[in-house]
């Protein structure tokens, strides 16, 4: 595996590709945990042979999130050790990656908007535009489980815009960043809307393929035609960086039901040298974007109740 190349592509890009990082054995066994923690089957999200009952971003009874999920349900733990994966986030990033909380499960939805998963989502405002101290190393990992031909499901990204600006937003910068927000509020209109964009690169994945990403690159998912399941997690290094996203996916968000470690979880960590040891726990971050009350009442209202790890 070429890391130099990899890591050029993170550093330029905003995001690299890993095909084939699950095996197929691993990829039928994290559906069907999926299926059953959410209810949904691949069959349950069809009807009447190939007619998908979305709307494109999953409906209907068709889509499920659990944020969080990876480190509820015991089940997905083995995703955060896996050898392969740490391998690699351990030699494009730092070797002294930690596993970071911010972590989610998926059946049946994508979310179709151009947004970033960062704390501070505005271009060049808020510290983690910042690497004048510290350096931004962090990743998110995205799994994909189901086949493009079956879903048509693609993330898509907007190259270099991760990269912080070298002096004052240019006018020119504010309102493409705007167009974005603009494109993302249309897309309840229609969710083919997104892929407008002409500057953007589309990933189509299939099952086992992981995106690696910069939380700051601005992405999207894609309009979907059929199930689709994919599993979140991320790493980083320890420092200003890290323990704000940190704290904003476990305290600001109060929403999204992020909680303490399992014991055993943390001692898998642990042995795997990638418990974070050193975080700090606050509920303010300069600059963080946070969701409109509407919005964090939806949050609230749909939030699945922890999974219970069952004994091994």
């Amino acid at each position: 595996m070429d890391y130099e190349k990899m890591k050029q592509e993170l550093n330029d890009q905003g995001y690299t590709i890993v095909r084939g990082l699950l095996t197929a054995d691993e990829v039928d066994y994290y559906v069907s945990r999926m299926e059953a923690l959410s209810g949904i089957t691949r069959s349950g999200m069809t009807r009447g042979g190939d007619e998908w009952k979305g709307s494109g971003r999953g409906s209907g009874g068709s889509s499920w999130t659990l944020p969080d999920g990876v480190v509820k349900s015991r089940d997905f733990w083995p995703v955060v050790v896996n050898e392969r994966l740490v391998e690699i986030v351990r030699n494009i990033i730092d070797p002294d990656v930690r596993f970071l909380q911010h972590n989610d499960i998926h059946v049946g939805f994508s979310a179709i908007s151009w947004h970033r998963d960062s704390v501070n989502r505005e271009f060049g405002v808020g510290p983690d535009w910042d690497e004048s101290q510290e350096p931004y190393k962090m990743v998110r990992v995205g799994i994909y489980l189901q086949t493009f031909a079956e879903s048509n499901s693609r993330l898509g990204f907007i190259p270099g815009s991760h990269t912080p600006p070298k002096g004052p937003v240019s006018r020119g910068r504010k309102f493409s960043e705007r167009r974005l927000k603009w494109l993302g509020a249309a897309n309840y209109l229609s969710p083919k809307i997104q892929m407008a964009i002409s500057n953007a690169d589309w990933i189509p994945t299939e099952p086992g393929d992981a995106v690696i990403f910069d939380p700051r690159t601005i992405h999207s998912g894609s309009y979907i035609t059929g199930p689709k399941y994919s599993v979140f997690v991320a790493y980083g290094v320890e420092n200003k960086h890290f323990f704000n996203h940190y704290n904003y996916y476990r305290n600001v968000r109060s929403e999204l039901g992020y909680g303490d470690f399992d014991p055993d979880f943390a001692q898998l960590l642990r042995d795997h040298d990638l418990y974070p040891e050193q975080t700090p726990s606050y509920d303010h971050v300069d600059g963080a974007w946070v969701p409109s009350s509407l919005v964090k009442s939806l949050y609230n209202r749909r939030r699945d109740t922890p999974v219970e790890a069952p004994k091994m």
